[in-house]
């Protein structure tokens, strides 16, 4: 079999001007940060995000000019405050935002996963259809039946996931949650993985288990050490709460995001040159023993 091991640079040329990309991982668990660099520096506008319940992923291609439209469970950096980009974009109109809640996205994956239009969800009683009524539509129900809404497909042109491994023939497996990352693979039209370690296909059929993505339903792996960082990588190291919150006090004033993107996302144009900007102290300081 051939190896589908690319480049960032390669990945990122598979998102084009006005694609839908999804966005893996959860909050600060797994966000696939050095995909999503590259995405920037290559340039594709007007996009459409479809990124599960996340934090900087989302907010730095929102920042960065890059997003049109985003499907919004939530995107948060939690105890360090809103995502300040999403906020002030949603604010002023920048950004086109389709609120949607937990069941409304996993079925809409779901929908996708079986080639269906629309699945059908418990309406939960919020006012949700009313605000998105292009995501969901009313659906007939009989006296003392439990009131359904439908939500409608969801399906990224390419989605973007972090896991921990993978052999090059792209048998991914995940040493802690997979969160939403594998109903957003089988939803998507092509499934880009970047891993922190390429292992042998020895090694993955000896813990068959962990492989939640088998090489069937991914398009390309890339492999970046520490590929998620400024967020965790489960079993491999831990989020880096100073760049985080580095990040959102850069994010409150132009200038400063400016000079921000310019010392971790454009100047550094390798994902190696990307660590260089990281003291080798602090980032061994994030492993997991």
């Amino acid at each position: 079999m051939k190896s589908k091991i690319i480049s960032m640079e390669q990945a990122a040329e598979w998102v084009k001007d006005g694609s839908s990309l999804g966005l893996g991982g959860w909050i600060f668990n797994s966000q696939p940060m050095a995909l999503v660099r590259a995405l920037v520096r290559h340039g594709a506008k007007e996009l459409t995000l479809v990124p599960s319940p996340g934090s900087m992923a989302p907010d730095l291609l929102i920042g960065a000019g890059r997003v049109r439209k985003t499907f919004c469970v939530f995107i948060s950096f939690e105890q360090y405050g809103l995502a300040p980009h999403f906020r002030r974009a949603a604010e002023n109109g920048t950004i086109e935002v389709t609120d949607i809640d937990g069941p409304g996205f996993a079925g809409g994956l779901r929908a996708s996963m079986g080639d269906l239009p629309w699945i059908p969800i418990p309406d939960l009683g919020t006012d949700l259809p009313r605000h998105a009524p292009e995501q969901y539509r009313p659906l007939p129900t009989g006296p003392g039946e439990r009131r359904l809404i439908a939500t409608m497909a969801i399906k990224p042109d390419v989605c973007f996931i972090h896991a921990q491994q993978a052999d090059e023939l792209g048998n991914v497996q995940f040493l802690g949650s997979p969160f939403f990352d594998v109903m957003l693979a089988q939803a998507s039209r092509k499934v880009v993985v970047s891993v922190d370690r390429i292992v042998s296909t020895e090694t993955i059929r000896r813990s068959n288990h962990l492989t939640k993505l088998p090489s069937a339903l991914v398009d390309a792996v890339v492999h970046v050490p520490f590929g998620a960082h400024p967020t965790a990588s489960h079993g491999v190291y831990e989020a880096d709460d100073a760049q985080l919150r580095a990040y959102v006090k850069a994010s409150t004033k132009a200038d400063a995001f400016v000079r921000w993107l310019d010392n971790y996302v454009h100047t550094p144009t390798s994902h190696a040159a990307y660590l260089d900007c990281m003291s080798g102290a602090e980032m061994s300081a994030l492993a997991v023993n």
